[in-house]
């Protein structure tokens, strides 16, 4: 006595299929399978009706070109790699432009931040200037008010009499 799952092993082929082989000759088998809990087994005779049919009726396998499907792939998978190292290349060649750019924009911002700092520097100083120029304009204007003093008593003093001058009257 043989299982159904042993007696596929011992013939090669899948469990499903001698199931289904002794589904359909089932009449035939009849009083020859065994079942023990939920395993049937099949006597000798079930097996040499099983053995019969299936010299009958032989599977036939079909041996497809499998030298021309594998060149086929192994091509496919040549190009595939080709095509994978292309696109590395360029992802290669992007981050490059990538870092590039950076270095340029940093190098940028760098110059923007000096020409920054010496512009304020420059408005600093022009309001430094200006400050200066300011209290240059007041102090002007004061020693121009002095000057302007100056000239009306120098006039005063011209006007007046040689003895008023001489007593200071």
């Amino acid at each position: 006595m043989v299982s159904i799952r042993d007696y596929a092993k011992m013939n090669n082929v899948s469990y499903e299929a001698i199931r289904q082989q002794v589904k359909r000759y089932e009449d035939e088998l009849n009083g020859h399978i065994i079942k023990q809990n939920r395993t049937q087994f099949l006597d000798d005779v079930a097996v040499d009706i099983l053995d019969q049919h299936r010299k009958e009726n032989p599977v036939v396998i079909i041996n497809q070109d499998t030298d021309s499907r594998l060149k086929q792939l192994e091509d496919e998978n040549k190009n595939l790699l080709i095509k994978v190292a292309q696109q590395a290349d360029k992802i290669s060649q992007l981050n490059e432009d990538l870092k590039n750019k950076i270095e340029q924009m940093t190098s940028l911002m760098l110059e923007n931040k000096e020409k920054t700092f010496l512009l304020e520097q420059k408005k600093d100083q022009t309001e430094e200037i200006n400050q200066l120029k300011e209290q240059l304009d007041r102090e002007k204007k004061e020693q121009l008010n002095e000057i302007e003093k100056l000239k009306n008593e120098l006039e005063k003093e011209k006007n007046k009499s040689f003895f008023a001058r001489l007593f200071g009257k």
